[in-house]
């Protein structure tokens, strides 16, 4: 390979791994009402050095959401809750802590308004990348009403020596 072809390869290599990690582009998700949310999931059976591919849940509307500006046309009261299902592993055999992974899953969401409670079902498809340093997974998720980024800070395992089986979920998207 000539210099110039193999000095292009090396600069863009890294961009390429930036952009397989999962993260969206900064024009994705942009319209609708911003939400933020926070929730504990547990993942079955684990991930790990090895692939692996398997569920996840918050075990029902467990989590919180607030959201700065109307829900299905009323506006918020306050905090809602938020509960999520899924699967993980789903392409590729299977995901591990180095690679990370895809999945798919249902955000089960309600916020008090005025006008009484707003529940909002949303299926989604997300990615992650890898794991990082302290414990962290980051990645995006699409879906049919809620879309946007979070982060797992892992709580129960370590990706190395034990698998990882609960963690604390954070984020922000748009709520269509």
């Amino acid at each position: 390979m000539n210099r110039p072809r193999a000095l292009a390869l090396t600069l863009a290599l890294p961009a390429l791994l930036w952009w397989g990690t999962g993260r969206a582009p900064a024009t994705a998700a942009t319209t609708g009402t911003p939400c933020t949310f926070a929730f504990d999931i547990v993942v079955s059976p684990g991930l790990s050095t090895t692939k692996s591919s398997g569920t996840f849940t918050s075990n029902g509307q467990t989590g919180t959401i607030t959201c700065n500006g109307t829900v299905n046309g009323k506006q918020p009261t306050g905090a809602g809750t938020i509960g999520v299902t899924g699967h993980y592993g789903t392409k590729n055999g299977g995901d591990t802590c180095q690679s990370g992974g895809n999945g798919d899953g249902i955000d089960n969401i309600t916020i008090p308004t005025a006008g009484g409670n707003q529940a909002v079902t949303s299926h989604f498809t997300f990615v992650y990348g890898a794991l990082k340093g302290g414990g962290l997974i980051s990645g995006t998720f699409t879906g049919d009403r809620f879309s946007g980024t979070f982060d797992v800070q892992l709580t129960q395992g370590d990706c190395v020596t034990k698998p990882f089986t609960k963690g604390h979920v954070t984020g922000k998207g748009m709520l269509t």
